[in-house]
């Protein structure tokens, strides 16, 4: 009965402080999880120990930790005594069910500022198909399922970590999908403050008879290693593979893997783990990455740490999954170019790092342009690139005013979604990828292969850096283009062809005609421009510079009179189109 009254004591007493619990006081340092899997009754359960540090400006005595909701907490234990916690189901989509399982354990004693605890934890449960955080929101569930397959089965194993299955204890305060971009904020936020934390789980999958493979990111072996236990009870033995996932700063990848009977096909800038019936389909894979190596070896130097690496989902219809230099994705059979560009992201991860996201995940899709561009000219790639147009355009809606104070320090309305802040998948693979192309029709291929030859992530501390690496290489001034793009969200230009000019040359025996194209720029966003001038004799193309709401004109020498101008051959990215194009009227005969 005492006991009973001191529990319900203690849950009066968190209710009503309930609103004050700050579930991001303590940050946890080091994970050491010992993870048991069995497949055939899709359970995980895990025992370890977390280091964590109180990180808030007060003394703390309730810590929160939290885990998928298909699991169930068993026991915290502090200096080897159980302390008393209050299990609580919390609403959170950075869980595929939509879900938490949250316990609240209040500690003996107090814990200052900056001061570390070890905690003992028990907890486990299932991990099966679930997209109940998609399909609330209306989403088809076979479409959801599509995205959130990660499970544990006999037939298909694979779990990812954070956004997906929170398979790893984590504290985030509670964020919704139906909120814009809010889960994906609160995750970038976590990896921002773990991106020093340790983490080593062991993880252990009962085998049966069946050899399997344990392949993930960041896993200290090959496949694992195979032993045998008997049951002390029965003397039933049972074959068990495990290996040890590790990462030295968790906030920079998901730890993420994959359990099947897989062999490993072993190339110089490629592994593929693959089950016995898709060598053929991984070789083709293979072979696709080593036509990808033109371009990453004119772009890129090559990696000494880490090749990418392709995991099989055995599930068909699962869609592909990139975590750095990892690509977990079904081997389907597909056209070559298709399959070109589905590596090179994974491949240029394995080459280039870079804690701005939009460096990073911008020249993922930049070089899958240059891909392209080598393969079908320009043109195709930009129609790729514009692919991300009309999703940009959207998330750029009514950001046109330009920002008056220093965006680069955080204070003004602009900064809110920088490139440099920002963590939309749009505005970081999308507006990322047009201003590396951007950069590179106004500095050269040159200077920009040098800039990211001579980049380094540890040195990458100012927003200016690579602003730096790009002038030093050219000598010009490129603030006004990153101050528009980067440092502040101006939004997109909007070029208008105002008119076309034409005279003819003094001393003209050749009829040599000076042609003028005065171009409106109505956009918050300034932009180097390409204006295409056409003629009966073909055109030519000149690059201006028009600033936004400004005016700026273009000028060529052409053998014959133009009959139009257009302005953007798509290489930027503007808000509309409609007045691109400008049609000069045919001159009366002389």
């Amino acid at each position: 009965m005492t006991r009973f009254l001191t529990l319900i004591v203690f849950c009066l007493g968190l209710a009503a402080s309930s609103a004050a619990l700050d579930r991001e006081a303590f940050t946890i340092t080091r994970y050491q999880l010992e993870v048991q899997i069995d497949r055939a009754s899709h359970v995980m359960a895990v025992t370890g120990r977390l280091t964590l540090r109180n990180d808030s400006t007060s003394p703390q005595k309730n810590v929160v930790l939290q885990v998928s909701s298909s699991f169930s907490w068993n026991g915290i234990a502090f200096n080897g005594k159980p302390v008393e916690w209050i299990g609580n189901d919390y609403t959170s989509d950075i869980d595929h069910t939509g879900r938490l399982s949250e316990a609240i354990a209040t500690l003996p004693k107090e814990v200052p500022p900056t001061a570390t605890i070890d905690l003992d934890i028990q907890y486990g449960g299932t991990v099966t198909p679930d997209s109940t955080r998609l399909t609330r929101m209306s989403a088809p569930q076979e479409m959801a399922l599509r995205n959130d397959w990660d499970q544990i089965s006999e037939r298909f194993t694979a779990i990812r970590g954070l956004g997906y299955v929170v398979w790893y204890p984590v504290s985030i305060p509670a964020v919704s999908m139906s909120d814009g971009s809010a889960v994906f904020e609160a995750i970038d936020a976590w990896k921002l403050r773990y991106q020093r934390s340790e983490f080593d789980a062991h993880i252990s999958v009962l085998s049966g008879s069946a050899r399997l493979c344990i392949a993930g990111n960041a896993m200290k072996s090959t496949c694992g290693e195979v032993s045998e236990t008997a049951d002390p009870r029965t003397g039933e033995r049972t074959m068990q593979v495990s290996n040890i996932l590790q990462l030295s700063g968790l906030g920079q990848t998901v730890p993420a893997f994959a359990v099947a009977d897989y062999a490993k096909l072993d190339r110089p800038g490629i592994a593929v783990f693959h089950t016995p019936d898709k060598l053929s389909l991984a070789r083709d894979f293979a072979a696709a990455a080593e036509d990808n190596e033109p371009v990453l070896n004119e772009w890129l130097p090559p990696s000494s740490v880490q090749k990418a690496t392709v995991i099989e989902l055995t599930d068909p219809n699962a869609n592909p999954y990139q975590i750095g230099s990892v690509l977990f994705t079904p081997l389907r059979q597909s056209q070559t170019p298709t399959l070109e560009l589905l590596l090179m992201p994974v491949q240029v991860a394995a080459r280039f790092s870079s804690p701005r996201r939009w460096i990073e995940d911008g020249l993922q899709r930049f070089l899958q342009s240059i891909s392209i561009e080598h393969r079908s000219g320009r043109k195709a790639a930009l129609q790729f690139l514009g692919e991300y147009l009309g999703p940009l355009v959207k998330a750029e809606e009514g950001v046109r005013a330009p920002a008056t104070s220093d965006a680069k320090s955080g204070n003004d309305r602009s900064a809110d979604d920088t490139l440099l802040n920002t963590s939309d998948e749009i505005l970081l693979r999308g507006k990322g990828s047009f201003v590396l192309w951007m950069l590179r029709d106004m500095v050269g291929d040159t200077v920009l292969q040098k800039a990211l030859a001579a980049y380094r992530p540890g040195a990458d501390v100012n927003p200016a850096y690579f602003q730096g690496l790009l002038e030093e290489g050219r000598k010009r001034d490129l603030e006004w283009f990153f101050d528009d793009w980067v440092y502040r969200n101006r939004g997109l230009p909007e070029f208008r062809v105002d008119n076309v000019y034409s005279r003819p040359m003094l001393e003209n025996p050749n009829k040599i005609y000076m042609v003028t194209v005065s171009i409106e720029n109505l956009g918050g966003a300034g932009a180097e421009v390409p204006v295409s001038i056409e003629t009966p004799a073909g055109e030519r193309s000149v690059r201006v510079l028009i600033k936004a709401h400004q005016k700026a004109s273009g000028r060529s020498q052409l053998p014959a009179l133009p009959t139009r101008a257009v302005v953007n051959d798509g290489s930027v990215p503007a808000i509309n189109s409609d007045n691109n194009t400008f049609d000069v009227p045919a001159s009366p005969a002389p």
